[in-house]
């Protein structure tokens, strides 16, 4: 058996002794399990700045900054002159350097300075990040109520919309707290709400529940089919 068969077969029984073990938390909690959850906790706070520095820091930043990327002609010369402007990576390098500073008591305040500036980026990234995710939702929930295709009138593109359309009205009827009598005509439709939103949130649930479901399954045929057949591989050359 060659090295890249014994590789494959003894990451297969890697995997599959640490499905077992995660799954063995469905019984009670118990050693293996946390042995293996530990495990896995470490391997992925290892991999993650590795992946940063393979992925984005060498290529993005210390390759072109040192000049590595450059490309040569066969003479030797380089096909374009080297940009000084690369080492202006140094001045956020230098700011984000001063996390570190958190580990002295005497210039802490400094880390402070880097958090809230972190802080602030995040905070305006999200609020963007929501504005270009609601807007164009708030656009799409006009609707016609009447549609005409290739002009002919559609009745279920008619019927989905108006659908639709009550069922918007309804959800946001039931979250109007501000204002409104209990004896109102706002008040006594707001009830309709409701079941609107638990049908969502079912739908939300089962999708949920679904894509758990997938990973069960992937693991399960995994256990079933791979690594039942590199056990009795092993068994085989024991």
């Amino acid at each position: 058996m060659d090295n890249g068969t014994m590789w494959e077969l003894s990451s297969t029984l890697v995997g599959g002794i640490a499905t077992l073990a995660i799954f063995s938390f469905l019984i009670r909690e118990n050693g293996f399990y946390r042995f293996f959850e530990h495990l896995f906790i470490g391997i992925a706070a290892g991999l993650g700045p590795m992946l940063v520095i393979r992925d984005f820091l060498w290529p993005n930043i210390l390759e072109p900054m040192l000049g590595y990327s450059m490309r040569m002609y066969p003479d030797g010369t380089p096909v374009k002159p080297y940009q000084p402007f690369y080492l202006l990576y140094l001045v956020p390098m230098a700011f984000g350097s001063l996390y570190y500073c958190i580990y002295s008591k005497r210039h802490a305040w400094l880390a402070k300075v880097v958090i809230g500036f972190t802080l602030g980026v995040s905070g305006a990234l999200a609020i963007r990040g929501f504005f270009s995710e609601a807007i164009p939702q708030v656009a799409s929930s006009f609707k016609p109520l009447v549609v005409f295709q290739n002009g002919v009138f559609s009745l279920f593109e008619s019927l989905n919309n108006s659908l639709f359309v009550v069922t918007l009205l309804l959800v946001l009827n039931y979250f109007l707290f501000t204002f409104g009598r209990p004896g109102a005509v706002q008040g006594k439709i707001a009830p309709l709400g409701r079941p609107l939103l638990m049908v969502c949130f079912g739908a939300f649930f089962g999708s949920t529940v679904m894509a758990r479901l997938a990973l069960l399954v992937e693991r399960v045929q995994f256990i079933v089919r791979d690594w039942v057949a590199a056990v009795g591989t092993l068994v085989g050359l024991g």
